[in-house]
């Protein structure tokens, strides 16, 4: 009995080994694809108060999310995410005051879940589930929402980085990163994420008189 017992003992172990190495593998391959540009709608606006205490709310109606993993297959790293403003009226007759926000992030892929924490920004947090990710569409759930997102990769990370083969046969890169979240493309540099510290950028339409009191994503409300 008591050799069964250990015997039994050891296939429990062997299984469990079996299923994190499982899960690892999953979260690598997950992290893998995941790295790299994605852009889409992500539901994000904010809210405006104007020096009178008029207060409207601007939606992004695009959104740039790039994730660079901390190295090679790394399941984790850190990212920025640009949200896009159009410099159109809205119903209210309001032009939005900035034509960009962007953040830096943090995230991680654990155990088929990717959850995304902004520095100084706790409270736009999120865990992404139930998510649908290949090389061309990432789609899924903000925490115990049911709205989801749609994106869709235009760079991917693992294309990127042979950067002396690319720069020597043609003389620049398909895409690499600068240190303020811009990117060289076909020789060009666009910058457009300069965020530091975790500190919102933003850049303005015009000097904007009063003052953002609320930034969110409406999928994860």
């Amino acid at each position: 009995m008591k050799k069964a017992f250990s015997l039994f003992s050891i296939i429990a172990v062997a299984g469990l080994c079996m299923m994190f190495t499982s899960c690892s593998n999953d979260d690598t391959e997950e992290a893998m694809v995941l790295s790299g540009q994605w852009q889409g709608d992500f539901g994000m606006y904010y809210g405006y108060t104007y020096p009178d205490g008029f207060y409207d709310e601007f939606d992004s109606y695009d959104t740039d999310l790039i994730f660079y993993p901390d190295y090679d297959y790394a399941t984790h790293g850190y990212g920025y995410q640009v949200d896009w403003y159009s410099s159109a009226p809205n119903a209210n007759g309001n032009v939005s005051p900035y034509k960009r926000l962007s953040y830096r992030f943090n995230w991680s892929v654990v155990n088929g879940r990717i959850n995304l924490t902004y520095p100084g920004y706790p409270e736009y947090n999120t865990t992404i589930r139930d998510y649908r990710l290949n090389n061309n569409h990432f789609t899924g759930y903000f925490g115990n929402t049911d709205s989801y997102f749609d994106l869709i990769k235009i760079a991917d990370y693992y294309s990127w980085y042979d950067y002396d083969y690319l720069y020597s046969n043609y003389g620049y890169t398909y895409l690499e990163w600068g240190w303020d979240g811009g990117y060289y493309y076909n020789g060009i540099y666009y910058s457009y994420a300069k965020t530091r510290n975790g500190d919102a950028n933003t850049d303005s339409v015009s000097k904007p008189a009063g003052r953002i009191t609320k930034i969110g994503s409406r999928f994860a409300e």
